[in-house]
């Protein structure tokens, strides 16, 4: 598939996250350490404390909210080779757009919370650090210590590079920047495949156990995933489609709670998964649970 068409079907997106961090280092502390020890600072290290009470319900709910992002984040994209930017398919775009939005709303309304109750967390800290509270480690202005930044950028084509460098130059860049792509392609679409076999495998190590619990999510997981995998099936790969069909018929009409309750359906299940298991394994390079045990 060419790089024109790649670039056309996705694009590169990045997820910044910024919340103020309640560990702070006390450099009166860290020097009075080094002090009564006879050694430098360097040396010594840092002392760190919390400025707050990290277990305080409204804190928690802002590291919750900011985990819910980058979880979601990850859901809808796919790895690029550059750290830090991930594919997202147009497929992808509206759903992943609306769920973003959705969540930055929820971390904003945490931070809110937060804010309101920081002169309250402030006067407990007082009280809890004693001789450790410092006022300086709280900003005046710490709202602005917050914020969620969602960057899109096109995927790189060799033929847009046109700087103005020998034409050799210019050549061998190109061919560099296809060389990315066509790199990048490649564990990009190895994922998808990654997080189809990893539930596979999860339901067949459960689900061939018949003591094991197992929650809901092994099945509704299951389901979700297979939902999104046309979408980030970016190079349209038959055999990726055809797992994921396998994998929907493997689940079609089956209730968790049935399959705790009748033995020979959570059997039937499991064997179905370990035919699947085993297809994927042969060209992942993996051992089955059976395999492995023998």
């Amino acid at each position: 598939m060419s790089i024109n068409v790649l670039a056309g079907r996705a694009m590169l997106v990045t997820l910044n996250i910024r919340r103020w961090q309640a560990a702070r280092t006390d450099k009166k502390i860290t020097a009075e350490v080094a002090t009564t020890h006879a050694v430098s600072e360097k040396r010594a290290g840092r002392y760190r404390k919390n400025a707050i009470n990290v277990d305080a319900p409204t804190f928690k709910a802002v590291v919750s909210a900011a985990s819910d992002l980058r979880t979601k984040h990850y859901f809808y994209t796919l790895p690029w080779t550059q750290e830090g930017a991930r594919i997202l398919t147009t497929a992808m775009f509206e759903e992943y757009s609306r769920e973003m939005r959705i969540l930055r709303t929820a971390f904003d309304k945490t931070v809110q919370a937060f804010i309101a109750d920081l002169p309250a967390l402030k006067q407990a800290a007082k009280i809890e650090l004693n001789g450790m509270y410092n006022e300086a480690d709280y900003p005046t202005d710490i709202a602005a210590k917050f914020c969620v930044e969602i960057v899109r950028m096109p995927l790189p084509v060799e033929e847009d590079f046109r700087a103005c460098l020998p034409e050799d130059t210019v050549a061998s860049i190109r061919s560099d920047i296809k060389a990315e792509v066509e790199k990048a392609t490649s564990l990009a679409m190895r994922d998808p495949y990654e997080r189809l076999y990893e539930h596979i495998s999860r339901m067949v190590g459960r689900l061939s156990d018949p003591k094991a619990v197992f929650r809901d999510t092994l099945i509704t997981g299951l389901a979700d995933l297979c939902a999104i995998l046309p979408g980030l099936n970016l190079t349209q790969d038959p055999q990726l489609d055809a797992l994921r069909k396998r994998a929907e018929q493997l689940i079609l009409n089956v209730d968790p709670q049935d399959l705790r309750d009748r033995p020979f359906l959570r059997s039937r299940v499991a064997a179905q998964a370990a035919e699947i298991q085993k297809v994927m394994a042969g060209f992942m390079g993996a051992q089955t649970s059976s395999e492995a045990a023998a």
